[in-house]
Order: structure tokens, then C-alpha cells, then sequence
């Protein structure tokens, strides 16, 4: 931003107090500004309501986003190259959500015809009830669901029917949860993909401080590694160059085994 004293003046945007048009953000980002507006028009009511119909309708929406799309497959198609490499006999996905990325791994598996067992946790039993059409959907893929809040350790029961090697994959869970997740994972999981935003450098942006108003929560690499070293010693961050290169803020993708 400028200033008048020095000659420079404040650029077009919000910093100036106005509002940022549709049209001039790139559209692949057009629904993260939509839903940025949602939460600040809900905190201006008093308080952000999960289930207010308005909240439901752009979340479905933003999951199914071009960005969140391409993510997804990502996410996805790495796994099951890590899984042809490590002959991996179980996936496991965390944090269910709308199905969306479990739609788009079951997807990826039909194309390049595989069929590995996919176990799909939540802490909510309504999320789970989401996977019947898509079992329907993917007969021939074995499909089980069951409840985990991933704040605490697996249940004997989950732990028993994972076969092993065993890799886990998720898409921004982890922000939601806490840093004893990675422990908890560590207990069933030989391999994990991490699709969450870590933050590298250790410096905040608004769009931190906007998603903390939902539950999410930063969390900085710098704290992360040391329990990585302990339960996954072997670490690949995805996004390595971009950070080192343009000063990217947060890491996408982190690719962990022991």
C-alpha cells in the first residue's frame, strides 16, 4: 500500500475499504472469496453456524470447486502410485466430510482398475450415512466405514481390521484436529499423504485468522517435524521447490512414511 506523504497512494482493493469484485479473482479461486463473505456476514450475526442453510450451500459448493477438484485427484492419484510402490493392501481416509474426495478415489481406482479396500472414518455418524449411494455406486470395490474422532487413538476393533502396509490420505483434516493426530495416525497408518495448509513459515495471513473463526486452526510445520520424526521418519514435502523458490507461505501436501 501507498502513501500520500511519499508520493504513493493506496492501491484498489480491500485494504482501501472497498469490495473486491468476482470477476477480478482468478476463477478457479472465485468460491474461497464467496465463502469468506459467508463467515464474515455469519460473524456479523453473532456467531458461525455450521448447519445455517446458507453455510451447507457454499461449503457443498466450494467441494466441488476447480481447485478443490484438481486437489482431490491429486491427493488421490499420488496415493495409488504409492500404493502400486509400497504394496499397500489397505487406504484409509480420515475425515469424511461430504464424500467428495472419497467419490474421487473410488473414481481414480475404476479408471486404473484397481480395487484396494478403502476404510472411511468420521466422528460423525450423519457424514458415514453419505457412503451407502456410493457404495452402490462401486460394487466392486470393498468399502467399510466406521467412527473416529482422530483427536483420540483408533479403537482396537478399527486397528484389527486394517491390513498392512496400510496408507492413509486426507484432505484438510488436520486443521480441524490437533497435533496429537499425528500420533494417533502413527498407530494404524505405514504411510500417510497429508493434504492439509502447514504453515512454513511461521508468519499469518487473513485468510488464517478468517478460518479460525470455523474451528480451523494454523498449524506450523516447525512444531510438526519433531513428532514426524518420531512416528514417520521418512518425509517428502510436496510442494519443496515453490516454498523455496516464490516464498510460498504453507505446505500443500506432505508425503510421510516410516
Amino acid at each position: 500500500m501507498r502513501n500520500g506523504k511519499r508520493g504513493l497512494r493506496p492501491q484498489k482493493g480491500s485494504l482501501t475499504g472497498e469490495e473486491v469484485r468476482e470477476e477480478e479473482i482468478p476463477e478457479a479461486f472465485r468460491t474461497e472469496l464467496k465463502i469468506t463473505r459467508v463467515i464474515v456476514e455469519m460473524l456479523d450475526l453473532g456467531k458461525f453456524d455450521w448447519n445455517h442453510p446458507k453455510v451447507r450451500g457454499i461449503f457443498g459448493e466450494l467441494s466441488k470447486a476447480p481447485f478443490y477438484s484438481f486437489f482431490g485427484k491429486m491427493v488421490a492419484r499420488i496415493s495409488l502410485r504409492l500404493a502400486e510402490l509400497a504394496d499397500v493392501q489397505n487406504f484409509l481416509e480420515i475425515g469424511a466430510g461430504k464424500a467428495n474426495l472419497t467419490g474421487i478415489m473410488l473414481n481414480q481406482m475404476t479408471q486404473q482398475n484397481k480395487s484396494l479396500p478403502l476404510f472411511v472414518t468420521d466422528a460423525h455418524q450423519i457424514v458415514l450415512e453419505n457412503m451407502e449411494k456410493l457404495a452402490d455406486e462401486y460394487p466392486e470395490i470393498k468399502l467399510e466405514t466406521g467412527l473416529w474422532d482422530i483427536t483420540g487413538p483408533p479403537s482396537a476393533d478399527l486397528v484389527e481390521k486394517i491390513c498392512h502396509p496400510a496408507l492413509l490420505y486426507e484432505r484438510y483434516t488436520l486443521n480441524y484436529a490437533n497435533l496429537e493426530s499425528i500420533i494417533n495416525i502413527s498407530k494404524i497408518a505405514d504411510i500417510v499423504v497429508f493434504g492439509d495448509w502447514i504453515n512454513y513459515t511461521g508468519q499469518l495471513f487473513a485468510y488464517d485468522e478468517v478460518f479460525k473463526k470455523i474451528g480451523s486452526r494454523p498449524m506450523f510445520y516447525k512444531d510438526i517435524k519433531p513428532i514426524l520424526d518420531d512416528c514417520f521418519p521418512n518425509q517428502l514435502i510436496f510442494d519443496k521447490r515453490a516454498l523455496d523458490t516464490i516464498g510460498l507461505p504453507t505446505i500443500s501436501l506432505l508425503i510421510c512414511w516410516r
